[in-house]
């Protein structure tokens, strides 16, 4: 056996680990940019718990609370020309997937002084991302504090798309998940859809070769199907907040070293054009990618079937069937008419899809693309 893992981010993981963050950040820097979105961190006083922990420990900061749900390079760039000459020594991202995926691009343009764009559309490599990024996730879904890449908007082109480099691991993660508790029903379905996600495609995609994505795939889905209903039920339940924490956290590692698939790549110009949450567009189109990808990796989609229902899965009407019991226990079942998307603007989104479906063991079938968008539109 042979197999290459990689996760330099140091992790503290726990109920009460937010309280003992501002100790944890003092001993990375001293002057501490903080980022946060624009609306919930403030109304919940995370940030003003973690402003006032900073300044009891003599630790200064100054605070960027201009991300967007879906986060715009234009943003990145007004926090890297605003806090450019008061030189932070430490980027703490605080937030769900989108303020941390802000503050990898932030940390890059802070160490480059380029715009964000430069890198986002691939007109130079990153060479070298020189401050470090503390991330405290507030959401169980992205993943994006053990993992190594961003996901940013530039609305000019209308594309959103991500780009990559080992500096952008959070050097640090404080992983809490009381954070989560105050997480509305539609947000933390969403988001812990978006770790069912992470699972599956991880798990089928190409590039999911060591042993360790396999074990941690499976053991996501078990978790995500375990507790992600329970959690819905009562959003105070802490048993259920943390095991969907942790299985968001696995699906960052998994991240890190594997890829996703078809559904993250065709979600992205939905997520543009209506202004809509990640989950929600992957709810949309993942029942279509599974009906049209499972007999091209048949035994690997058995194996996620039999962890989502817990009984063994044959064939293909045994599978759809696992998943179906799957989104009615959460309650969703998307489509594109959601988001007030028909046939019509299959051509446009098709157009803005973006990054390599190579990874994806049907993305080199001649019209994938619309075929699954034109299924998520039943």
């Amino acid at each position: 056996m042979h197999f290459s893992y990689y996760m330099p981010t140091k992790i503290h993981f726990g109920c009460g680990e937010f309280e003992k963050a501002p100790a944890y950040i003092g001993t990375v820097g001293k002057r501490v940019l903080i980022v946060t979105g624009k609306y919930a961190m403030k109304k919940y006083g995370f940030t003003k718990i973690l402003v006032e922990g900073l300044t009891s420990l003599g630790i200064q900061s100054a605070l960027f609370e201009g991300v967007s749900a879906n986060p715009l390079a234009s943003e990145v760039n007004q926090c890297v020309e605003t806090f450019a000459d008061w030189q932070p020594d430490v980027v703490v991202a605080l937030g769900g997937g989108s303020a941390i995926d802000a503050g990898k691009g932030i940390v890059l343009g802070l160490s480059t002084r380029e715009k964000v764009e430069t890198y986002l559309l691939g007109q130079s490599p990153i060479t070298h991302v020189d401050i470090p990024l503390i991330a405290i996730p507030t959401t169980a879904g992205t993943g994006s504090e053990t993992n190594w890449a961003a996901i940013l908007t530039d609305e000019y082109s209308g594309i959103k798309t991500s780009f990559r480099h080992k500096g952008l691991f959070p050097c640090m993660a404080i992983v809490d998940p009381q954070l989560t508790v105050s997480l509305l029903p539609g947000n933390t379905v969403e988001t812990g859809f978006d770790v069912f996600a992470h699972a599956v495609e991880t798990y089928i995609s190409k590039s999911g070769v060591a042993p360790l994505i396999a074990t941690h795939s499976l053991a996501a889905i078990r978790l995500v199907r375990q507790y992600l209903p329970q959690v819905l039920k009562n959003g105070q339940d802490i048993t259920a907040r943390n095991n969907m924490m942790y299985a968001s956290m696995l699906m960052g590692f998994n991240l890190a070293n594997s890829s996703t698939c078809l559904p993250h790549r065709l979600q992205y110009p939905i997520g543009v054009k209506t202004n809509s949450s990640h989950g929600s567009g992957l709810m949309a189109l993942f029942k279509s990618w599974l009906d049209t990808t499972y007999e091209i990796s048949e035994e690997k989609f058995n194996c996620i079937g039999e962890a989502l229902s817990g009984n063994p899965c044959r064939n293909k009407e045994e599978f759809m069937l696992a998943y179906q019991q799957f989104t009615q226990s959460i309650h969703r079942n998307g489509s594109l008419a959601d988001f007030s998307l028909g046939k019509e603007d299959i051509p446009y989104l098709a157009s803005k899809v973006t990054g390599s479906l190579a990874n994806d063991p049907a993305g080199g079938i001649p019209g994938i693309v619309e075929k699954i968008y034109n299924g998520a539109c039943k």
